[in-house]
Parts: structure tokens; sequence; C-alpha cells
């Protein structure tokens, strides 16, 4: 026969045979107490028969009472140790905290604690109800680790199974983080501690929604929730799109009120330092609303600011802001043989009397002096045929005629074209009405990268396209013995079609940044890490000095 071994699941529970001592003192007193009592007892009861025989029978009973009480102590003692065979106890489970501090994580509950706040507490908890090591409470069974999900993943405690050091690591305070962070590096870096355990169990404390990874056999997964905030207003759709003509944006927003019954908010835009518009908006439970309004575009830079007013239980989402470029004003250097036609010269110069063009840095060349012409932001062709050579990467607007290096075909030519379909919804040809238009001839197109914009039948008249880096737009109707000059088609035409090609010098900051967000240049600043930023006439926070390391962050009121 085999014996399995035994072990105690809470030997200090065996300090309770310790109360068998009391016992036997109270049955020995009593016991001792009552044959003095009855000493004289047998002179009275001579005739009732032997009394040393009872004797034993009595001793008999003692014994036996005391032993019984002595054995259901026993019994309750070794039912609270819990003996058990050694193979029956569970292995003992390492658990591994994720602790999310997204900016989320700075909503107010509805007793006014930060939900970060309640995240550290909860993992508190965690560490306390980790089984003890058997005879020491103060260890645990299986070691404890935290990470934390913040603006870069970390360890936040390294696996211990010193609960006193785990629970004061947590009693220290977290700091929402500025911006939202990856939990999914957080549960990546548990993951890869928590498999090299025997037996581990992964908790992530977070109110966001976090996708389960892979996990082996003996790794366990749970998400507990760290807040229920519901009474928040914020943005949760934002942009912005700058006009066709340059000269202004157009703003969307959205907002949405998470609360369970209607609130007021109001909404102030903010160009710069400049209030352009306020908007009291009503918002129903749970809904959202959107908001649109146009800003003109400024000759410097400029910050957009969208903030409600007011308070909610998380106020990270109830600003945005926006950085407002410069209007472009790009050069066009016209391309003629010899004489430019009088319709597009008209066109040139009206485009640089409403401020849309920099004359100063354009202007007209021969065909032939291309080359050696100053690089310009559109090259209009107008109507003449390009060398080979001179047909480089860079945007393009031809007019018919059409002959020389093109970034397209020429299918033959259409007399008398009548343009009765356009590409719906595209902005070059928005607004404009072709139909009763007279045109002579025409130049129907095709090619590689070609996106048709409108038809004469099935021939395409107008198209933009790319090819080998040349961006370009095309009129295939010939100006000469046509109506187009006379109408306003023409130059309505020319005018989207240059700003259209004309692509804004590389700007070095992004064109939308949250508060508190990482300003990371896009291209190198001018004058390098130590240059000043200036928006809007006024210079920022020296911090900006560092923007060229990623350091700096964005501000709501820049000093």
């Amino acid at each position: 026969m085999r014996f399995a071994a035994l072990e105690f699941a809470l030997p200090v529970a065996l300090w309770g045979l310790l109360a068998a001592l009391p016992i036997v003192a109270f049955h020995l007193y009593f016991r001792r107490r009552r044959r003095v009592f009855v000493a004289f007892a047998p002179l009275l009861v001579e005739s009732a028969g032997l009394v040393r025989s009872e004797a034993r029978f009595r001793r008999l009973r003692d014994f036996a009472s005391l032993a019984l009480r002595l054995l259901a102590l026993t019994c309750a003692v070794l039912a609270l140790a819990g003996l058990r065979p050694v193979d029956a106890s569970p292995p003992a489970r390492d658990l591994l905290l994720v602790i999310d501090a997204d900016i989320t994580t700075a909503a107010r509950e509805a007793d006014g604690v930060l939900r970060l706040e309640l995240a550290r507490r909860l993992a508190q908890d965690f560490v306390r109800a980790q089984p003890a090591r058997a005879g020491d409470l103060d260890r645990t069974a299986g070691v404890v680790g935290v990470v934390l999900a913040a603006g870069s993943a970390r360890l936040l405690l390294a696996p211990t199974d010193d609960r006193a050091r785990a629970l004061g690591r947590l009693a220290l305070p977290l700091v929402p983080e500025a911006t939202r962070v990856d939990l999914t590096a957080a549960v990546s870096i548990a993951l890869a501690a928590a498999t090299e355990r025997a037996a581990a169990d992964i908790v992530v404390l977070t109110a966001r929604p976090v996708v389960k990874p892979s996990l082996p056999a003996h790794v366990g997964w749970r998400v507990v929730g760290t807040g229920s905030v519901r009474d928040d207003q914020g943005f949760v759709d934002f942009a912005l799109e700058r006009a066709a003509d340059g000269g202004s944006y157009v703003v969307r927003a959205t907002v949405r009120n998470d609360a369970a019954v209607a609130r007021e908010r109001t909404l102030i835009v903010r160009v710069g330092d400049v209030e352009s518009a306020r908007e009291t908006l009503v918002l129903g439970p749970e809904a959202s609303r959107d908001v649109t309004f146009e800003v003109t575009a400024t000759a410097d830079p400029k910050w957009l600011e969208l903030a409600l007013q007011g308070a909610d239980a998380f106020p990270g989402n109830d600003a945005v802001l926006a950085r407002l470029a410069p209007g472009a004003r790009p050069a066009v250097l016209v391309v003629h043989d010899g004489a430019v036609r009088p319709y597009t010269a008209a066109v040139i110069e009206a485009l640089a009397a409403e401020g849309l063009v920099d004359a100063a840095r354009g202007g007209y060349v021969r065909g032939g002096d291309l080359g050696r012409a100053p690089a310009a932001d559109v090259v209009l062709v107008d109507g003449v045929a390009l060398p080979r050579t001179a047909l480089v990467p860079g945007a393009y607007l031809f007019l018919a005629p059409l002959a020389g290096a093109l970034p397209f075909e020429i299918r033959g030519s259409v007399d008398r074209p009548l343009l009765w379909r356009m590409a719906a919804g595209h902005p070059l040809v928005a607004g404009l009405s072709l139909e009763k238009a007279y045109v002579a001839r025409g130049q129907a197109l095709a090619g590689e990268g070609l996106v048709p914009l409108a038809w004469a039948e099935d021939a395409v008249m107008i198209a933009e396209g790319e090819r080998g880096g040349v961006r370009y737009v095309v009129l295939g109707l010939d100006p000469e013995g046509s109506a187009l000059p006379l109408q306003l088609a023409l130059p309505r035409l020319v005018r989207q079609a240059v700003l259209r090609l004309a692509r804004a010098p590389a700007q070095a900051l992004a064109p939308l940044y949250r508060p508190g967000e990482i300003l990371r240049p896009l291209t190198p600043l001018p004058g390098g890490p130590q240059a000043e930023l200036v928006w809007g006439g006024s210079v920022t926070d020296p911090v900006l000095a560092e923007v060229g390391r990623g350091h700096a962050r964005a501000a709501l009121a820049p000093d």
C-alpha cells in the first residue's frame, strides 16, 4: 500500500491546537471539584451497593468526554489548515498587470476620482488578493509584475513575490499621458514576460477596447474596466480642407454628447488671438452634431482653435488645434512661340491682380528657351510644341493646339465638338457649362494615367493625369476660332487648373495638431533645431526651440 505525501494549505491554522491546553485544564478542575463535594457520600449510602465499581465507570466516562473534545478540536484545526495531498495543490500562478495611462484616463468619475486613480487602486486590490506563499503571508505564491501603457510602454514593477514592495510601488501616484498611447505594445511586454512562466495571468486595466492576443495554453487573459464616465462632450471628428481657389479653408467638425441627458455647450472658433465664430450647440442624449464653417486664409501662418466652453468629465477632447498655412501664390511660367495669345495673357494678369499667383516669380518664355528658364510652380504651354528635353517632372497646363513632347496621346481631331457630358463633382469642371459654347475644332485625348473630365460624344476633350512625374491638366478645345475666350468658361478653367496644379512649398509641420501633441517636423526647419517658430505674429515658448528633435508640444495659447 502506498500513501500520498500530505501538506497543509494554511499551516498557521495548526496554532489552534493550543486550545487543547485550556480544555484539559478546565476538565481537571471540574473533576477535582466534584470529588471534594462528594467525599462523604459513601458513608450516607452504604446500602446502595459497591461504590468502587461505579467509580471505574465514572473515570472511563470522564476520559471519553475529554478525548472527544480534543478530537473535535483536532478535526476543526485540520480542516482550517487544509490538509491535502501534495499533488492536489494547484501550481502558483504569476500575475502580470497592464495599466492603461491613455489620455482618456484623465476623465473624472461621478465621485470626482480620476479614472487612472481607479486603475491604480484596482491594481493594489489584485496584489492583495494574490495567494500567500506557504508559511509566509508577506510573500505571494506567484510573482507580480506591472506594465504601464504610457508615452512608451514600460515595466513599472519588475516581477517580484514581495507583496509589500509591490503595494508600495503601486501606492505612488500615476499621471495620465497627454496623448493617446499604444496599449497593444504594453500587452506585448506583459505577454513576453508571461510566456517565460509556468502559469501566469495577464490582467488589463483599461476603459478602452483591447484586442486579445494569441495566448499560450498556460497564460490566462482578463480585461477589467476602470471607469464608467458618461457626462462627456467633445470632438470626435475633424477635417480641414483648403478651398479650390486657395483663399479659404472649409472646416468640418463633429461634436458628440455621451451623457444620457441633453447638454448645451458653446463652440468658440479662434484664428490666432481673434475670435471668428461662436455658436451654441444643443446636443441630444448620446447624439452627435456636425458643424461646418469657412475660415479665410491669411498671409501668415496661424493657429485655428476650436473649443467647447464649459466643463465636463473629460476636458481632453474639448479643443482641437489646426495650423493654417499661408495662402499659396504659385509662380506661373507661360511658354509661347513668339507671342502670347491675348486671352491667355488676360487670364494670367487677372490671377495676378487677385493675388492668386506670384507675378514676380512667373513670366513668359519661348518654347526653345524653357530649359534655361527659372523653375516655376506651374508651366502653362500655350499651344506650343515642346522639345523632348524640355518636358521634365513638374506641373503643366496644356492649351490646344497640342503638339511636341506630351505626357498623353492624341487620338485625332474632332470638328465642332459639343461638350454635353462632364465628370460629376470634379472640382476642375464643377460649375462649368460648355454645352452652348461654339468650338471650331478639338483634339481627342488618351493615354496611361489620364483621367477624363469632359467628353464630346466618346472623345475625351478635357482631362488631367500624371505620368513619369509630370502632373498635368489638358484642354483639348482649341480657343482659336471659338467662343471660349469670350465666355467665362476658359478663364475659370485656367484659374482652377493653375490652383489645382500648384502645390505649396514643403511645410515643416503637419496641418493639424491636438493640444499636448508632439510637434514632429516633416522637413528640416530653416535654421536647424535652434530656429524660432512664429505663429500669427507671436513667438512661441522657448521650449519649441527643441522642435527639431521632436520634444516640443503644441500649446493652446503660445506666449
